[in-house]
């Protein structure tokens, strides 16, 4: 996708509920992710939640993005 759009990595960001799917795969691609965690989560989702890299936030609601763009 980044590839067809032209888009660089790093001036990409991810919003996404699952860490193993949808935030590491951008950031081991080094783009920006930002995870909105769920209260359940797939068992075949689940990994190290102690896991941080500086391009990877977290918010407790989807509002809280606007405040990451700014």
């Amino acid at each position: 996708l980044l590839g067809h759009l032209d888009v660089e990595p790093e001036e990409f960001m991810m919003v996404g509920n699952s860490l193993k799917s949808d935030i590491l795969p951008v950031v081991e691609l080094g783009g920006n992710a930002v995870h909105v965690p769920f209260h359940t989560t797939w068992q075949h989702e689940e990994v190290d939640a102690g896991m941080r890299h500086q391009r990877m936030f977290e918010v407790k609601t989807i509002g809280e993005v606007l405040g990451i763009l700014a």
